[in-house]
């Protein structure tokens, strides 16, 4: 299959979830991309979508049940052999944890009205890529492994570890379960992580015809992918090409300096720079949102240069980190998710709560992605604390 390098992007403007316009709109996408009902004729089709954890569709973490519906109502009127909504969230990979995910995020009561089933498989497949740069073996989970075409939802996102969650990030979740926590401990150098999820997203391009739908209509802002705030931008992005997509979809958050963007500029799949990007259709410039907030673990100036350019202490010191807020319930989702396990419940006022071990922390930032009740957040230190730190240890 190809990877398709440089493949064009198709943007149409949209300012609500309205299933008839969305229909209109991923219709005339697909015809300007010449993607047809022959696309589908006779083939396995995979609808991947994010359904990171279970979150109701209002607070813009995960994908758009009317951007499904819109998809499976254009599928109907084809001849696909089947259709089949699957994908491994943020926990363990299990039927009761998909069942979950479906329900509250609002999925199955969409693929119920159409000519689709929700995947319950929770196998996987090793899946071995020998043109891997990173990483030269994943596990898939089996839907995607045996999928003729794979059709990818994701939400654009800010992401506290990756500066944004796109449609490369949207492919973490075809590993299963708790392994994506293995990857975070494996690849704990942001820059190789990074590298693994383009190495993930070209294998997955490389195995089954893909199709990346973007919903930039309500994307998230701030400590994404899940604790974030809801911030409208008003677009859908539809490519081929996961890297043409993000490289489009970083100028419009303004999330400069994107790892897996770059990686894929560098391997020639898609320019980092999104004027070199062939657009259909709208003009992505007017939608770019300038103040659009980005996570506490990027923000830079002095701090983030001193972290960037000091190594040894002074770089561990800088490093953002999360830090478990009052709010902390002690439900344990954080050491479950935790690739390090260095995150333990304590007792502390007579009650449970969750306590971090940063000499291990990794800084993957799971604990924070995952806490249902955002009582983690990723915080600096500040240049002031650290003069006067170095004041104490001089005396």
């Amino acid at each position: 299959m190809p990877i398709y390098e440089n493949e064009p992007v198709a943007v149409s403007y949209i300012s609500e979830y309205d299933t008839e316009k969305i229909t209109e709109i991923l219709k005339t996408q697909f015809g300007n991309l010449g993607i047809t009902g022959e696309s589908f004729e006779n083939k396995r089709v995979v609808i991947k979508p994010n359904l990171i954890m279970k979150k109701s569709p209002e607070y813009a973490a995960t994908s758009s049940p009317e951007i499904l519906d819109a998809l499976l109502d254009i599928l109907d009127g084809y001849s696909p052999a089947s259709v089949v909504i699957a994908e491994s969230s943020g926990g363990p990979y299990t039927k009761q944890s998909l069942e979950a995910a479906y329900n509250v995020c609002g999925i199955k009561s969409v693929t119920d009205k159409h000519n689709a089933t929700l995947n319950f498989d929770t196998t996987y497949k090793v899946v071995d890529f020998s043109d891997g740069k990173t990483v030269k073996r994943f596990n898939i989970i089996s839907p995607i492994a045996d999928a003729d075409v794979v059709i990818s939802l994701p939400r654009l996102k800010t992401h506290s570890l990756t500066g944004m969650s796109g449609a490369v990030k949207n492919y973490f979740g075809v590993i299963p379960g708790l392994e994506k926590f293995e990857l975070h401990a494996r690849f704990p150098d942001y820059n190789d992580f990074s590298s693994m999820l383009v190495d993930l997203a070209t294998l997955v391009a490389t195995r089954a015809e893909t199709i990346n739908i973007l919903d930039a209509i309500v994307g998230m802002e701030g400590n994404g992918p899940t604790g974030g705030s809801p911030r409208r931008i008003g677009a859908i992005l539809t490519s081929r090409s996961a890297f043409a997509i993000d490289s489009i979809a970083k100028e419009l958050i303004c999330a400069h300096g994107v790892l897996s963007v770059k990686e894929a500029d560098a391997r020639g799949l898609a320019s980092a720079d999104a004027d070199k990007i062939s657009v259909i259709g709208d003009d992505y410039k007017s939608l770019i949102v300038r103040d659009f907030k980005q996570p506490d673990s990027k923000k830079r100036g002095l701090v983030g240069f001193l972290q960037t350019f000091s190594g040894g202490a002074i770089g561990e010191y800088f490093r953002p980190r999360p830090v478990i807020g009052k709010s902390c319930i002690g439900c344990g989702e954080c050491v479950r998710s935790c690739p390090k396990e260095t995150i333990s419940l304590v007792s502390e006022k007579n009650k449970r709560i969750a306590s971090i071990k940063l000499d291990n922390c990794i800084r993957c930032f799971c604990c924070q992605e995952l806490c249902p009740i955002h009582a983690i957040e990723v915080k600096r230190r500040g240049i002031i604390s650290f003069i006067n730190r170095a004041k104490r240890d001089n005396k």
